[in-house]
């Protein structure tokens, strides 16, 4: 289910990076020329492998890694194991109603990463097909692999200042590394926000 997700996101992740990466190039060379490399990086067989490659840069990181970064958790970060706390803030949802409906995912003594099994095999799982979670999972997937993306894109640029020939893009400017830092802080968020409501919304479907 997941791959194929991951798979109908590919164009919106390139046109995403694509975006960050015409920018950065804007305050790197002149917005001037950013036109002409579009044209270039779009058109015929380089727009496919272009487009290839920054798909390929999303699934560089393993998925551990992606969810630490999404969440900042070093341990639990996957947004299941706090669904007890997720429902309370939901208003659509009556806690006392679904802590009854599910007792051992809403149980006080469950540790969180039991929580998160359990809502996935109780709750998930039932209605994972249904379009209103098949939508907030899509949308966190691309969010998370945009996010994992520019990541990959911001080591590659610090390692090509210290390790590349300067000759051939001239030095990095600060302005590329704050374009990549806060493309990936509004991805890291909208990842973060669209992971929670996934889960939340799997039990509001379920119940």
């Amino acid at each position: 289910m997941e791959t194929d997700l991951k798979k109908q996101n590919n164009l919106k992740i390139s046109a995403l990076l694509s975006a960050a990466i015409l920018v950065c190039a804007g305050f790197q060379h002149g917005f001037d020329s950013v036109p002409t490399v579009q044209e270039g990086l779009f058109t015929g067989t380089a727009g496919v492998i272009f487009s290839a490659v920054l798909v390929l840069l999303t699934n560089l990181l393993p998925h551990s890694i992606k969810h630490k970064l999404v969440f900042l958790r070093f341990v639990n970060e996957m947004p299941g194991c706090r669904v007890d706390r997720l429902c309370k803030r939901d208003s659509r949802l009556v806690f006392e109603d679904v802590s009854s409906r599910w007792p051992r995912v809403f149980d006080e003594s469950a540790s969180e990463s039991q929580r998160n099994a359990l809502w996935y095999r109780d709750i998930y799982k039932p209605v994972k097909n249904s379009n209103e979670v098949l939508q907030s999972h899509r949308s966190f997937l691309l969010y998370r692999d945009t996010l994992s993306g520019l990541v990959v894109l911001l080591i590659c640029t610090g390692l090509w200042e210290f390790l590349g020939n300067p000759q051939l893009f001239g030095e990095i400017i600060p302005a590329v590394y704050l374009v990549l830092v806060v493309s990936a802080l509004l991805a890291m968020i909208a990842a973060h926000n669209a992971g929670n409501r996934f889960v939340v919304n799997a039990v509001a479907v379920a119940q």
